[in-house]
């Protein structure tokens, strides 16, 4: 995992409110690339900061659960995955192409696209398949849409917007 070195990478990257279609993927965006930090650091700070991010926003239950899953899915993916991968960081608007590869996975697992989910882990891995991801973003799906539909903006005061 890496971080984009050079500012004209960032002249080219779509914006997270382009590629995220709800709080939930922002969230989960988030989560991926704090616990991406906390790999390439080797910072459980960083890991931290996924859990209290969650947690504040979900409450304690739901958002270690939530952590878990994306936690899951990037354990998959750097185990199914022998190319580097590129993220951002967490605060950050922009998105690598990577990290609009990982959002568009984890909405063919949410729109329940099974057999486009298994195209899409294959994709992103380099592989033929990469069964250990797929189950991972299917047992992702749950948490992912319950947290959708609690940070949806009529649910929350104001209806703020994360990005």
């Amino acid at each position: 995992m890496s971080a984009p070195s050079t500012p004209a990478d960032h002249a080219v990257m779509r914006r997270v409110a382009d590629v995220c279609g709800d709080e939930a993927d922002i969230l989960a965006l988030s989560v991926a690339r704090f616990v991406a930090a906390g790999y390439m650091t080797s910072d459980v700070a960083c890991w931290n900061a996924a859990f209290d991010g969650a947690e504040q926003l979900l409450g304690p239950a739901e958002g270690c659960r939530f952590v878990a899953c994306v936690v899951a899915i990037i354990r998959a993916l750097r185990a199914e995955r022998d190319d580097d991968w590129s993220f951002m960081p967490a605060s950050c608007c922009r998105v690598t192409g990577h990290e609009c590869a990982l959002v568009n996975l984890i909405n063919r697992g949410r729109q329940r696209l099974w057999a486009d989910l298994e195209e899409a882990a294959a994709a992103i891995t380099g592989r033929e398949t990469a069964p250990r991801l797929v189950a991972a973003v299917r047992a992702a799906v749950g948490p992912l849409d319950a947290a959708a539909e609690r940070l949806a903006p009529a649910a929350r005061p104001g209806g703020v917007v994360f990005h």
